[in-house]
């Protein structure tokens, strides 16, 4: 046996917790064809089958399943150190990978990534945006912004503002559909990646499907359809209130009001670059949330 890739891991046991490739390709944000390429690579390495083909989509082979509950406990071993040496970096320069929704970046995050980056020039951040909430005890990022009602275990972090939505729609619209009932309303609706929040939710208990006319797998893409005229849309205030397109409509949906998070690993919290991060994008944020 060769040298272990443990890269290769990471696609056999997403495949693995998922049962599909096309699953895991989804999951890691690749393509199908690396997917199995990386677990070709790993089989020839252990010279050993990995996976059996049934019905139901990928199962581990007996052989094949203490081995990777040994190979899984290495893998968290290397994470843990990863983030240990990463958590003692005293420095302001290299990579700091921020996870968060375009929604945010679009609104709240990316007019103050170049101020960032004037005050911490070696500072290299990442941005990975996506609906997906990424594994901060697994590296797959540093920093997580994302709304959420509860610190979840174990991260740690800074609750910087609250979210609260709304109901908005343009005047085209509402020339036409005057009501106050959120059941007469043609609604633009979540596509699956957002229908488990909390929003999406909501939506699915209080709007009838056949009122929903249209799907979107952001936020940014419901403002756009709502902008437009096709129906009515639940938005987060920072995104609504901004349009001069939109109007909001006076119904309470209080329920839904959230907190917006700063989050990291444990391991990571005294990382210099880190500090600086959520420093920097806690008092912006704040400032922009009151300013509007």
């Amino acid at each position: 046996m060769q040298h272990m890739n443990w890269d290769n891991l990471r696609y056999v046991l997403m495949v693995a917790k998922t049962g599909s490739i096309a699953s895991a390709a989804r999951e890691l944000s690749v393509n199908r064809t690396t997917v199995l390429r990386r677990i070709g690579a790993f089989q020839e390495n252990l010279n050993c089958r990995i996976f059996e083909r049934g019905d139901h989509g990928y199962m581990l082979t007996p052989e094949a399943e203490k081995m990777l509950d040994a190979a899984q406990e290495v893998e968290n071993t290397l994470f843990d150190m990863q983030r240990q040496i990463a958590g003692r970096e005293l420095r302001l320069e290299g990579e700091l990978r921020v996870t968060t929704t375009d929604t945010l970046v679009a609104s709240l995050i990316g007019p103050h990534l170049a101020s960032f980056h004037r005050k911490h020039p070696h500072i290299l951040v990442e941005v990975i945006m996506t609906n997906r909430i990424l594994d901060l005890s697994r590296r797959e990022a540093d920093i997580a912004i994302r709304p959420t009602r509860s610190l979840e275990e174990p991260l740690v972090g800074r609750r910087v503002a609250d979210v609260y939505f709304s109901i908005y729609a343009s005047p085209s619209y509402l020339d036409t559909y005057k009501s106050s009932n959120i059941t007469e309303h043609q609604w633009i609706g979540f596509d699956t990646s957002l229908q488990s929040t909390p929003p999406g939710k909501w939506l699915e208990a209080s709007v009838p499907k056949e009122k929903v006319c249209f799907r979107g797998d952001s936020f940014i893409a419901l403002k756009v359809a709502a902008e437009n005229g096709i129906g009515v849309a639940l938005l987060p205030h920072y995104l609504g209130n901004s349009s001069e397109l939109l109007q909001r409509l006076p119904i309470s949906v209080s329920q839904l009001t959230t907190g917006l998070w700063l989050l990291t690993h444990p391991d990571l919290f005294r990382s210099a670059k880190v500090h600086a991060f959520m420093d920097h994008f806690e008092a912006a944020i704040k400032r922009d949330l009151v300013i509007g």
